[in-house]
């Protein structure tokens, strides 16, 4: 009984194997969403997967919502939150989720899986250098060195060379921006908010939404096709937005942005082997090397402290 107290649930320990499982399911997703666009287009897959994701999510933060309402969760300003604040991060989780999945997305076309999922990653050390500047969060001289690791790993990684650098490589380093300050919004709205579910679902559903939008600007909302794609639709959906997303709002209740982002990069490793296995891309013997090192960079944040003054966790 020991093991299912609340005090195992909300460790830092457990907020960290829900975002190896992230990092796991996001890795994998890399290949269906390139796959999946082939026939139906970027944008066209950007609206079916993330449709398809908030129609998963929608019980679920129905449940959450009968137990903590969206606004009950900020009565009296306890959580530090008023209602318009809150309202305005939900609406910027979806648009910040846009720009980085439509970037990722479209990059796909011309660079590989491994790049992609790698050149993603470079919002760690966005992460902390943002707190730093923008919030003075301060960070143990461990985190720092996991960065520099993980910088060096993903050097490694892509080629070690800008020579040959693609769109796709210069659009997805863009897109990297977008997700290191969605990253610092999901941490500053759940851990005031506790309310995971209903925000995974609203940034979900606003994506879907502003991606339907431009589908329809552009004149090319596709019905017919959908179905040769379903199942990369569906894994894509389901299983990286549903699952992966929610996993990642309620571990970084119990988890500091920082942490998050450098564990959530494993889903470079994670995408260079599935792009390997399934779709036979190349993995050289530099890029193992490479993914060894962002290893390394992970490990480095299960072993720094705890607390420190200054820094968060």
């Amino acid at each position: 009984m020991a093991f299912f107290s609340l005090q195992i649930w909300r460790s830092r320990g457990f907020a960290h194997f829900l975002l190896f499982v992230t990092a796991l399911v996001w890795g994998v997703a890399f290949v269906f969403q390139k796959t999946g666009m082939q026939d139906i287009g970027a944008m066209n897959f950007v609206f079916y997967r993330f449709l398809v994701g908030a129609i998963a999510l929608a019980p679920f933060a129905y449940l959450e919502h009968q137990r903590r309402g969206f606004f009950a969760s900020i009565s009296g300003g306890a959580a530090g939150l008023t209602p318009r604040q809150l309202v305005w991060g939900a609406g910027g989780l979806g648009g910040l989720m846009f720009l980085g999945s439509v970037m990722q997305q479209v990059s796909l076309h011309t660079a590989s899986i491994a790049n992609v999922a790698f050149l993603t990653a470079l919002y760690v050390p966005l992460v902390p250098i943002l707190g730093l500047v923008l919030f003075r969060v301060r960070l143990p001289w461990v985190r720092w060195l996991a960065v520099a690791v993980f910088l060096a790993g993903s050097w490694l990684m892509t080629g070690a060379s800008f020579r040959s650098i693609s769109s796709g490589e210069i659009i997805v380093l863009i897109s990297a921006i977008f997700w290191a300050f969605h990253i610092m919004l999901v941490g500053a709205l759940v851990m005031r908010s506790h309310i995971p579910f209903q925000l995974a679902f609203l940034q979900t559903a606003i994506t879907s939404l502003l991606a339907l939008l431009v589908c329809m600007a552009m004149g090319r909302v596709e019905f017919v096709l959908v179905l040769q794609v379903l199942p990369d639709i569906l894994f894509a959906g389901v299983v990286s937005l549903g699952l992966g997303f929610t996993l990642q709002m309620v571990a970084q209740q119990n988890c500091s942005p920082s942490a998050a982002a450098i564990i959530l990069s494993l889903e470079g490793v994670v995408a260079a082997v599935a792009g390997h296995i399934i779709l036979g891309q190349v993995m050289t013997g530099i890029a193992m090397v490479g993914a060894g090192m962002i290893m390394l960079a992970v490990l480095l944040v299960e072993l720094s402290p705890v607390h420190k003054r200054g820094a968060s966790r």
